[in-house]
């Protein structure tokens, strides 16, 4: 009797216990599989590493320098010894006023006062950025501005390919009879080739920029003068005395030609004058 009363208390204790375990069996499956998606999930989407992240550097600097053209070769030297490239090298003189004086009886002493400048579009190796740019300052007399940027496109390259790949998926074909949609079908196709060649292009432009940084320099030296002695134009357009004396008398020649001709182009005047000078007298001896 003892032993069927224990049976009955013995029963539903092993029945909850293995419930139990039961439903810690099933959670723990359920925790490992949510466990194991979220790690797959994790694993299919793209990771950016630091050292592979697509970063563009630029600098902008103006300086001054004692002499721009030999600056402007030692630049030039410099980034050609890191396989850098001279994109663009600008010389020029910017005047600031020009004057002349008298220097001697048929020469002129001119003064031109100008600024050089030199404009210099560079791009080297990324790696080689900051050694250029430290040079250029170094070799500054007076840093006008400088300005270093370093830009993260990892995004904006990332884009680009994620949309080339999703692109690569062949179309779904769908059946249709009508003229129109074949056109539309077509111009949807072309639209998205081009939109294809258009990031990888940009991928292209923006690989290269990582690779090459873009250095924008602008050199000037203190104000300098240019003094010479040039020939008086004045002075040398002026004829000896000899053809100067011909030259006056034949305008002598001429103005009395013309104050001559002036009088007899006028002698009905005189003829008026006189008769009325005779009319006046005539008449005043008679009163």
């Amino acid at each position: 009797m003892r032993s069927s009363s224990m049976l009955w208390v013995l029963i539903p204790i092993l029945t909850l216990y293995a419930c139990s375990n039961a439903g810690n069996i099933k959670f723990e499956t359920s925790t490992q599989n949510k466990s194991e998606a979220y790690a797959d999930s994790a694993a299919a989407a793209p990771s950016t590493p630091s050292d592979a992240r697509k970063r563009i550097k630029t600098a902008d600097l103006r300086c001054r320098v004692s002499d721009v053209v030999s600056a402007t070769a030692n630049i030039e030297k410099l980034v050609t010894s890191v396989n850098g490239i001279v994109v663009e090298s600008h010389l020029r003189n910017e005047q600031s006023s020009s004057h002349e004086f008298a220097y001697s009886i048929d020469s002129l002493k001119r003064v031109t006062r100008y600024i050089p400048v030199a404009t210099l579009t560079l791009k080297v190796p990324a790696p080689y950025m900051d050694t250029v740019v430290r040079a250029l300052t170094a070799s500054a007399s007076l840093i006008s501005h400088r300005m270093l940027k370093d830009t993260d496109v990892t995004l904006e390259h990332l884009r680009n390919q994620l949309h080339n790949k999703a692109d690569e998926t062949p179309a779904r074909k769908v059946d249709h009879t009508k003229p129109e949609k074949e056109l539309d079908i077509t111009r949807y196709e072309d639209a998205k080739k081009d939109a294809v060649i258009d990031r990888t292009i940009n991928n292209m432009a923006i690989d290269e920029k990582v690779m090459y940084s873009s250095i924008t320099v602008e050199l000037f030296q203190p104000e300098v003068a240019d003094i010479q002695v040039v020939l008086n134009p004045e002075r040398l357009s002026r004829p000896p005395l000899a053809t100067a004396a011909v030259v006056a008398l034949n305008r002598g020649a001429e103005f009395f030609r013309a104050v001559l001709l002036f009088f007899l182009s006028v002698w009905p005047a005189f003829v008026f004058g006189a008769l009325g000078w005779f009319v006046y007298r005539k008449l005043g001896l008679k009163r």
